[in-house]
Order: C-alpha cells, then structure tokens, then sequence
C-alpha cells in the first residue's frame, strides 16, 4: 500500500505542478491571483489540477497506513510549491511592470 501510495502522490504533483506551469506560461504578463481566476485559462488545466489534487490526497492516504507523518509530507510539498512558483511568477510580472 505505501509504494502505491507513493506512487500516486508523485503522479498527483507532477499532474498538479504541470497544469499550473501551463497556467503560468499563458499569463505570462499577467499577475496570478492567489484565490481567484487568471485571464487565460488553457484548456484542460482545471481538469488536471483537479486529477492531480485527487491523486495526492488518495496517496496521502495509502500511506498514511505507514505513518500520519508522510501523509503530511504529501499534502503539503504540492501546495506550498505550488504558492512559491505564483509568489515568483506575480514578483517577476511586477518587476517587468516597472
């Protein structure tokens, strides 16, 4: 179950991290909100965060059978990379901007 789990969650990230490298490259000029909807949404991207989110969670579960500790691991690595590469992107449009 864990090595499934394991697996699951690095499908899930890079889905999930894929999708938002997607996202970014088609606002490239323009800044990311963190709670709302960009101006260019490519198509498929929702679905595969969507997909990707659903596999981490799932993964984080199979392996929390082995400790909640990984579980944790799992479900933070996506979203906090995923908030530093919007941080970096809105920083680098704002400077362009000037």
């Amino acid at each position: 179950m864990f090595v499934a789990g394991v697996v699951a969650a690095v499908l899930g990230i890079v889905l999930f991290h894929v999708a938002l490298g997607r996202t970014l490259r088609a606002n490239a000029g323009d800044r990311i909100p963190m709670g709302g909807r960009t101006k260019s949404i490519p198509r498929g991207s929702i679905a595969m965060r969507a997909a990707g989110a659903g596999l981490i969670i799932l993964g984080a579960g199979l392996m929390s059978v082995e400790g909640v500790l990984w579980a944790v691991m799992v479900v933070l690595v996506g979203p906090v990379a995923a908030i530093i590469a919007v941080i970096l992107h809105n920083q680098r449009v704002r400077r362009s901007e000037r």
